[in-house]
């Protein structure tokens, strides 16, 4: 499962930094006794609330405004499609600024050499509308391997991608959510009776930066294995294999047989991880509000690279074609943003505050033009809105912004200008809502009213 990324390595090794042994899982719920002092601190952090603050720092639904471009920037076995434009639910814009990130789009790779006139033959990715996880008519991105090679050789995958260069620091905290859906005829799709056929790619990360390379030493995947008696089951895993040089290191494992890998329905897939050479690194994962994955340890390779890709979903498989990927509602922060190992599924009710003190400013512009030697006066106006903050429990995604009650935009600050064109001597009247990212909206703000 060893993604291919076109790598050019040097030859002659640094010599490595900090060897990183297997762990094993310590237990999160264990509390060490040691007297009456110990016990009291334990009583008073179960009757004291604690505050978990997170920042969002990217959110699309893939809503209008959002386009997949066509496959571009050609090498022998695959191509790249950027993800670009202003996501008109969220206020978002692709590509993703956040995380130092050059490139968020999907990644086409191949099993044969392809050129513009075959990828499609190969991989098609199209943003589309169908019915989301709320029975609503949502956007998704859609992700389709059809050539993936001979069973058990996984030569094909599209993975979502976001990459960032290894000269901008590691991505120390990060949680991501998003929901997917797998088709009706999943399970079939996979045989663990082949070698190398039995499994599916969901989500995984990888360091770079090895000889200023894109070539790294520490890998974390989730994966869906189908196991000798049928069934389907999650496997994380942490090891060295991310387009390095070196000899494969399985570092640690987990499986989990016990949450239900959901087919044929959307379910929320949430991921955390803490980055540390330490007992304190984390990497946690989570399924429709359960646990899959929460392993402590240490969680760097030899060499201390940075996190440089991460493949938020990946129709990649050693199994039969076609390899789908459906998701949509993507979400990126920087901590837990619903509490400490607390999955946000169903976890958060409350709207975010009115927003307060809504001002409307109007600028009027002449333009004067000459034709024909005649002289032509128009006006244009622009108004400029402002107001104070909303607040919420865990956090306000952005603002909506209406104009004579409609929905005219989606702001992330707490500002807005509205381009009217020609002036009319209209009234036109204006509120905000705030909204969260689990879809909560507040009431509306003042009306703010300005005469064009």
């Amino acid at each position: 499962m060893n993604t291919n990324h076109q790598l050019q390595l040097t030859a002659g090794l640094p010599a490595p930094i900090g060897k990183v042994m297997p762990t094993k899982q310590a237990d999160a719920n264990r509390i060490t006794k040691s007297g009456i002092s110990t016990l009291f601190f334990m009583m008073m952090l179960a009757i004291t609330p604690i505050t978990h603050a997170a920042n969002l720092l990217f959110k699309s639904n893939f809503g209008a405004g959002v386009s997949l471009s066509a496959p571009t920037a050609f090498y022998t076995n695959g191509a790249w499609q950027y993800i670009t434009g202003t996501d008109s639910e969220t206020g978002y814009s692709w590509p993703i600024k956040a995380l130092g990130a050059d490139f968020s789009g999907i990644q086409l790779i191949t099993i044969d050499p392809i050129d513009s006139s075959s990828i499609g033959n190969y991989i098609a990715n199209e943003i589309r509308q169908v019915t989301g996880p709320k029975g609503n008519l949502v956007n998704e991105i859609f992700q389709n391997v059809k050539i993936n090679g001979d069973l058990g050789q996984a030569g094909s995958q599209a993975p979502l991608l976001i990459k960032r260069p290894w000269t901008v620091g590691d991505v120390n905290d990060l949680y991501m959510t998003y929901w997917f859906k797998y088709p009706a005829d999943f399970s079939s799709k996979l045989d663990a009776t082949v070698p190398g056929a039995g499994w599916r790619s969901q989500f995984e990360f990888k360091t770079g930066g090895y000889l200023s390379t894109y070539a790294g030493d520490y890998r974390i995947s989730v994966v869906i294995l189908k196991g000798t008696d049928g069934q389907l089951y999650w496997q994380t895993k942490g090891d060295n294999v991310a387009n390095g040089p070196w000899s494969r290191i399985d570092y640690w494992t987990e499986n989990n047989h016990t949450v239900a890998v959901p087919i044929d329905k959307w379910f929320k897939f949430e991921v955390y991880w803490h980055r540390s050479g330490g007992a304190d690194g984390r990497f946690w994962a989570a399924v429709d509000g359960q646990v899959i994955a929460d392993h402590y340890g240490p969680n760097m390779g030899d060499y201390n690279l940075p996190v440089t890709r991460i493949m938020v979903n990946n129709p990649y498989s050693g199994g039969y074609a076609t390899v789908e990927s459906h998701s949509t509602g993507l979400e990126i922060w920087d901590g837990f943003p619903c509490g400490d190992g607390v999955s946000c599924l169903g976890a958060d009710s409350v709207a975010p505050t009115v927003p307060a003190s809504l001002a409307a400013a109007l600028k009027t512009t002449t333009t004067t033009t000459k034709v024909k030697g005649k002289t032509r006066s128009s006006s244009s106006a622009l108004v400029t809105l402002s107001w104070n903050a909303s607040s919420d429990n865990v956090a306000v995604a952005g603002y909506n912004v209406y104009r004579n009650g409609t929905k005219i935009a989606v702001s992330t600050s707490t500002g807005y200008t509205d381009s009217l064109g020609t002036a009319t001597g209209a009234v036109y009247s204006y509120t905000v809502k705030a909204f969260d990212a689990a879809g909560n909206i507040s009431t509306a703000s003042n009306v703010a009213s300005i005469v064009n």
